[in-house]
């Protein structure tokens, strides 16, 4: 079998974007931005936690 890589830091980028998306559509840029960037942040700690107890 293959071995799994552990690219779970690819998930900020991925709601960055996501929020950019939001942000150009309803014309609020900035702020969707910046909001996408803090739910990826959290969301990569989240799982990062749940990984190292599963890893035990």
């Amino acid at each position: 079998m293959a071995k799994k890589k552990k690219n779970i830091i690819l998930i900020i980028p991925a709601f960055l974007l996501m929020g950019m998306a939001v942000g150009i559509q309803t014309k609020e840029l900035f702020k969707h931005t910046i909001v996408g960037f803090i739910v990826g942040i959290i969301v990569y700690v989240f799982l990062k936690q749940r990984n190292r107890k599963l890893n035990k």
